[in-house]
């Protein structure tokens, strides 16, 4: 499962219903229930809102708690996720052609997240938390 950006933004800042169903699926991730992978793009992402939502310090601290996660793999953006980008353009804005082109690359077929976007791409299954 690919998680975007929204999961860990709910997760670390929601006050609404999204936030108990992020929590959830963090804790299930934490104790090794589930797998999860992201990308740099995604931690970009919420870095960015985390910072300026709440300060750089809560920031900070979000990222070294995803990072220190045994179960959340970080996934490389590499030539071959660039080369599988232009699939997705005409679809998904850039930045959610880039999780589909890192998902594609790595074989994951499922992502985690609120973003309706995913739900024209075939061959992605949207999913989320629960």
């Amino acid at each position: 499962m690919f998680l975007d950006s929204n999961i860990f933004i709910h997760y670390f800042i929601s006050n609404s219903r999204e936030g108990p169903l992020c929590a959830s699926l963090m804790r299930r991730i934490s104790t090794g229930e589930q797998h999860a992978s992201t990308s740099p793009l995604v931690l970009d992402e919420v870095i960015f809102v985390l910072k300026r939502e709440r300060g750089l310090e809560f920031a900070k601290k979000a990222l070294n708690s995803i990072l220190i996660n045994q179960n959340i793999e970080v996934l490389p953006i590499d030539n071959a996720v660039l080369m599988r980008l232009p699939e997705y353009l005409d679809l998904l804005e850039p930045r959610d052609a880039m999780h589909a082109a890192t998902m594609r690359v790595y074989s994951i077929s499922t992502i985690c997240s609120f973003d309706r976007a995913f739900d024209k791409v075939k061959g992605i299954r949207k999913q989320v938390p629960r």
